[in-house]
C-alpha cells in the first residue's frame, strides 16, 4: 500500500474536526485507516532536558503523565500524525512534579522567548516557530483558547522526529513543561 499523503490527510480535517470518534475511511491511496482526532503530549522539568534541548528522545517511554507516545521520538509503522494545532503550558511552582503539576503558571521568559522546533529525518523541519505565542503569555486564559492552529503538518510512520525546545537562557529548577500536540490520528485499519 502506498503511504498516506498529506493531501489526503489535510482533506479529512473537516471530517474529523466533528467529533473524535474511531471511523474506518478509505483514502485515494487505497488504504484504510482509522482516524480520530487526539492530543499527544510531552512533560518534563526544564532542567532535564534531553542534548539539544530535545523534548522527546529514542529512550523516551510511555508514561501516564510524562508521555502518551509509544516508541520513544519514532511513531508505529501504520501510524501517522497529522497536528493541527499546537500549545505549551508550564508550572513554575517551587519543588514541582511534572506528574502532578497545576499547568497554571505564564511561560518563564527562557521559554517565551525561545523557538519550538519539530523536524523529521528526511524531510526536515515541519514546523518552527516562537514559544511564546503557543503558550499562557501572562494570564490564564480558557482551555479550549489555548490551542494555536497551526498550518497542517505530517509526522509520518516508522521515521525519527525531533521536538526540540531551543531556550533563550538557561534552564531553571522548578520549570515543568507540557507541550500538546493536537491531532487528527491515522492508523491503519488492519494494525
Amino acid at each position: 500500500m502506498e503511504k498516506l499523503t498529506v493531501k489526503d490527510a489535510v482533506a479529512f480535517i473537516p471530517n474529523a474536526q466533528n467529533g473524535n470518534g474511531v471511523s474506518v475511511t478509505t483514502m485515494s491511496n487505497g488504504g484504510k485507516y482509522k482516524v480520530r482526532k487526539k492530543i499527544f503530549y510531552i512533560a518534563g522539568l526544564a532542567a532535564e532536558l534531553g542534548s539539544e534541548g530535545q523534548l522527546i528522545e529514542q529512550k523516551t517511554n510511555k508514561e501516564v503523565g510524562i508521555t502518551n507516545f509509544d516508541g520513544g521520538n519514532k511513531l508505529n509503522k501504520g501510524r501517522n500524525l497529522l497536528v493541527i494545532g499546537v500549545r505549551m503550558l508550564f508550572d513554575t511552582t517551587a519543588s514541582v512534579a511534572v506528574k502532578t503539576a497545576t499547568w497554571l503558571s505564564a511561560t518563564p521568559a527562557n521559554f517565551k522567548n525561545g523557538e519550538l522546533v519539530i523536524s523529521q529525518d528526511g524531510t526536515g523541519n515541519l514546523f518552527e516557530n516562537p514559544i511564546g505565542p503557543f503558550s499562557k503569555y501572562n494570564a490564564s486564559i480558557a482551555t479550549e483558547d489555548e490551542f494555536q492552529t497551526v498550518v497542517p503538518f505530517l509526522i509520518r510512520e516508522d521515521v525519527t522526529f525531533k521536538i526540540q525546545a531551543l531556550l533563550a537562557g538557561a534552564a531553571a529548577a522548578d520549570q515543568a513543561y507540557r507541550l500538546e500536540l493536537e491531532c487528527i490520528e491515522f492508523v491503519e485499519a488492519d494494525k
